[in-house]
């Protein structure tokens, strides 16, 4: 596979042409052409990336045709039937299929913007109990994950449990948002598209990675920790 390049914009327009048009037919007239101006660029940019993402976490999916979403939506569970999308993302993390309560990061463009960030991904009671156990044994090494995620202009998401749980007090109020929370992310937007043609958004996720570890192994090891405890 070669090497990262840039997106070429008409592949942009493509994407949502054939969403508009929301028919097989004109997909099979245009998929050649959505491949290799959308998709292709998309794994390249994950192989790109996939010697970083490897030293970050061994066990993560870096198979690129697997870390890319696909054009095609699986309507079958959703209310919306539309069949296409007009926008394409990146997952890097461990195969969802083999592993629970871990985290993720990703890239996503989309009409007219792109984002990228880092969240808890598919924890479940018992992940969000190791977390919060985490957070009152360890409290000074999330803050300092929680800086590596702010120097990217990353924007915090979060849901939170209605009631806080009986035992907040025991961590400090700057992270009691965190310890009641059901899940949380940052995420990265910008409408530069123009870092996407010129190839420069490679570059951009390089720091952006970089600067999400400490929060991505913050959470992994709570996983592995969980692994090894067999729960």
């Amino acid at each position: 596979m070669g090497e990262f390049k840039g997106f070429d914009p008409n592949g942009f327009m493509l994407l949502e042409m054939n969403k508009f048009n929301d028919s097989r037919d004109f997909y099979e007239s245009v998929k050649e052409d959505i491949k290799r101006m959308s998709v292709v660029p998309m794994r390249q940019l994950c192989s790109d990336l996939s010697k970083e993402l490897y030293a970050i976490d061994p066990k993560m999916n870096l198979i690129p045709t697997k870390m890319v979403s696909r054009v095609r939506r699986d309507t079958r569970y959703s209310k919306n039937k539309e069949m296409y999308r007009a926008n394409l993302w990146c997952m890097f993390m461990r195969d969802k299929h083999q592993w629970e309560n871990f985290p993720c990061m990703w890239f996503e463009f989309y009409p007219g913007g792109y984002s990228y960030g880092v969240a808890m991904f598919r924890f479940d009671a018992t992940g969000l109990a190791a977390f919060r156990r985490k957070l009152t044994e360890k409290p000074e090494e999330f803050r300092k994950a929680l800086k590596g995620v702010e120097i990217t202009g990353a924007e915090l998401y979060l849901d939170s449990f209605k009631k806080d749980k009986p035992d907040i007090d025991k961590v400090d109020k700057d992270l009691r948002l965190f310890y009641n929370a059901k899940n949380f992310g940052f995420t990265y937007y910008s409408k530069d598209m123009s870092k996407l043609i010129d190839g420069s958004i490679k570059e951009e996720l390089t720091y952006a990675v970089r600067a999400f570890t400490p929060m991505y192994k913050y959470l992994s090891e709570i996983t592995d920790e969980l692994v090894a405890k067999g729960e």
